[in-house]
C-alpha cells in the first residue's frame, strides 16, 4: 500500500472510536460513490456547441481518401476539436439542419476555432450553430 494512501485512509482510524471511524469510512464510500455517478451523468450528456459549415472540394482528406469517391457522410473539424473527435471516429450533430452522424476524415486550417466543415456537393450553404457529440456507436 502506498505511503499517501496510508496516511489519508489508515493513520486516522488509530485514534478515532469504533463509531467515529465507521462513519468516516462511510463517508468517504459515500463521497467515491457520488463521485463516480456524477462523473458518469457527466460523460452520458455532454456535447460541444461549434459552427457547422460546408465545403466541397476535390482532393484528398487528412487520412488520404479522395473526396468525391467517399460514399459514406464525412467532415472535417477544427484542430482543436482534433484530440476529442479523432481521425476516422465518428461524430453526431443534432439541434440544427444538418444533423446526422458523420466520419471524421479531414482537418480544417489553423484559423478555425470550435468548427466543423460537413462535406457537401451541393451548393455552399450558411454558417449555423450545432451540437456535437462521438457518435453512439463509439461509446
Amino acid at each position: 500500500m502506498s505511503t499517501r494512501i496510508y496516511n489519508c485512509i489508515v493513520l486516522p482510524f488509530y485514534k478515532l472510536e469504533n463509531s467515529q471511524a465507521m462513519h468516516y469510512i462511510t463517508s468517504i464510500l459515500f463521497m467515491l460513490l457520488l463521485n463516480n455517478v456524477y462523473s458518469y451523468g457527466q460523460d452520458a450528456i455532454t456535447f460541444d456547441t461549434v459552427k457547422v459549415i460546408t465545403y466541397k472540394i476535390k482532393g484528398r482528406t487528412a487520412t488520404g481518401q479522395n473526396t468525391f469517391k467517399i460514399k459514406e457522410p464525412f467532415v472535417a473539424i477544427s484542430r482543436d476539436l482534433l484530440f476529442k473527435y479523432p481521425l476516422k471516429s465518428k461524430i453526431a450533430l443534432f439541434n440544427c439542419p444538418w444533423a446526422g452522424v458523420y466520419k471524421v476524415l479531414d482537418v480544417m486550417g489553423q484559423r478555425h476555432e470550435k468548427t466543423i466543415d460537413v462535406f457537401y456537393k451541393g451548393k455552399k450553404k450558411n454558417q449555423i450553430q450545432c451540437h456535437c457529440r462521438k457518435a453512439d456507436d463509439e461509446k
